[in-house]
């Protein structure tokens, strides 16, 4: 039985895909390839205790934050 396809839309600006889609192309691979590539990357990487507890404590719901919009969070920020 082949495996089940799901598919994922990622937003994002204009200049970010076309320098996504530039560097992907330079490589020689579709983006998919390319994302796929870069999450198994990221696997092999040992985060460090900090990375881990801010992990941790984002799945549990501790710490997170939520703005209405970019200006009140850049407010919150000191931006």
């Amino acid at each position: 039985m082949p495996a089940r396809t799901i598919r994922y839309t990622i937003d994002l600006p204009s200049k970010e895909h076309k320098r996504i889609s530039t560097m992907a192309s330079v490589l020689g691979l579709s983006m998919k390839d390319l994302f796929l590539l870069s999450l198994e990357e990221f696997a092999h990487k040992k985060l460090n205790k900090t990375t881990l507890k801010a992990l941790e404590d984002t799945a549990k719901g501790k710490g997170l934050h939520k703005f209405e919009s970019l200006e009140e969070m850049f407010e919150d920020l000191d931006i």
